[in-house]
Parts: structure tokens; C-alpha cells; sequence
């Protein structure tokens, strides 16, 4: 019996609304890791990047997924202690996660009788700054591709999240207006807009996508 699906448009991979895990994390570890470490992992996935790396804050992760601190620290610790992922810190307030390559033996993924397809190359995870802090580059190795601050080196929480603002919105020199924001309002808040603000298509953009951010911010900042 069909439930709720009459006169519904099925879901569509055609726009990129969407993200992956392995089918091995399903088939070999979700039994073992939990339902909180599950979404907590679906969460790191659904914000990681080419590199499949990202850098929410633990609070953000609480405030998303609904749950406390102490959950997400103690499902974080599962899914390094179950080799899912790799935490590496970079400084005080900055802790770098990586999904890892996950291992199955083979004949182990498949979760229906249709049979798996295969993941297009060009079909990854990469949000490219959009939620998390990924753009920048701890390392002083900056991108060819991503434009540089000079003399600007971010140091304290506040300062790591303007700056993904500002490069979430293609709006560098506005990073004092960000820092400003990340300093007055929740992260919880100011990634909300920016997803928003980001998801927004550009010819429905009528000043700009800085200017709408600001819109959104004065909506959910309140």
C-alpha cells in the first residue's frame, strides 16, 4: 500500500540537493556506532568538502541535530575509535574532521536486490565552503584558486567563522561587517542564513548575495 506519495514528485539527484556515506558504513558499522553516531556522521558528510573534510563546532553539530554537547563529543570519539573519521586539531578552537575511506568486503554493500549504482566522479561530497570553515588553509598552502587576505590570520572562533562567511558569499571585503555578525549573533543563526543565502539561485538574486545574507540575518538573528 502506498502512503502519502499520490500526486508527489519523487526526490531527484539532478540539482545536487543532496549528499552520500558508503554503503559499508550502513551495512558494517551502523549497528555497532549507534543511531546518535550515525547522524552525527551523516551530518559530517552532508557539510564536507572536495576533501572530504570539515570543521562545524560541537554546538553547531548539537544545535542541527537536536541532541547536547556531550552527545556529539561522545559520538565524535565512536566514530574515530570505529576508524570513520579523523579528527586532527589545528589550534584552540579549530578541529578538523575527515571522513575516511571505509572498508567492506566485497559483496557486502549492496542494501537491496535492485543492485548498487556507482557514484559519478564528479558526484561528491563538496559543499565548497558553504556551512563550514573548509577554505581556509591552517597551513599557509592557500589554493591557487581561492583569493587571499593579507595579513589576516584567523585565531579565535569568531574570527574562523566570519571568514567562512565572507568566503561562503564571495564577499571578502566585507570580512569586517562578518566578524561583526560572528561576534553579535549565534553560529547557529549565521549558517542557517548562509545556506539559505547560498542555495539561492543567482538570477533571483537582485543586489547581491551579501546583501541577502544580510536580509536573512536580521530575520534569524533577530
Amino acid at each position: 500500500m502506498k502512503t502519502g506519495a499520490k500526486n508527489r514528485e519523487a526526490r531527484s539527484l539532478a540539482h545536487g540537493d543532496w549528499y552520500w556515506i558508503p554503503r559499508a558504513v550502513m551495512k558494517g558499522h551502523a549497528s555497532e556506532i549507534g543511531a546518535r553516531a550515525l547522524a552525527v556522521y551523516n551530518l559530517l558528510a552532508a557539510m564536507a568538502d572536495s576533501r572530504q573534510s570539515c570543521y562545524p563546532s560541537q554546538k553547531y553539530m548539537a544545535e542541527r541535530l537536536g541532541c547536547s554537547r556531550s552527545t556529539v563529543n561522545k559520538a565524535v570519539k565512536t566514530l574515530a575509535a570505529s576508524g570513520l573519521i579523523g579528527i586532527e586539531k589545528r589550534s584552540r578552537y579549530h578541529l578538523v574532521y575527515t571522513l575516511l575511506q571505509v572498508g567492506c568486503r566485497a559483496g557486502k554493500t549492496q542494501m537491496s536486490k535492485g543492485g548498487n549504482r556507482a557514484v559519478a566522479p564528479a558526484d561528491t561530497n563538496d559543499n565548497k565552503g558553504i556551512i563550514n570553515n573548509n577554505d581556509i588553509d591552517m597551513n599557509k598552502n592557500e589554493p591557487a584558486d581561492r583569493p587571499s587576505i593579507p595579513n589576516f590570520t584567523p585565531k579565535t572562533k569568531e574570527e574562523l567563522l566570519a571568514l567562512d562567511l565572507a568566503r561562503g558569499l564571495d564577499d571578502l571585503k566585507a570580512l569586517p561587517l562578518y566578524l561583526a555578525y560572528a561576534r553579535k549573533y549565534s553560529e547557529g543563526a549565521l549558517r542557517r542564513a548562509l545556506s539559505e543565502a547560498r542555495a539561492v539561485p543567482a538570477a533571483q538574486i537582485k543586489k547581491s548575495r551579501g546583501a541577502l545574507f544580510n536580509h536573512l540575518i536580521q530575520k534569524y538573528g533577530g
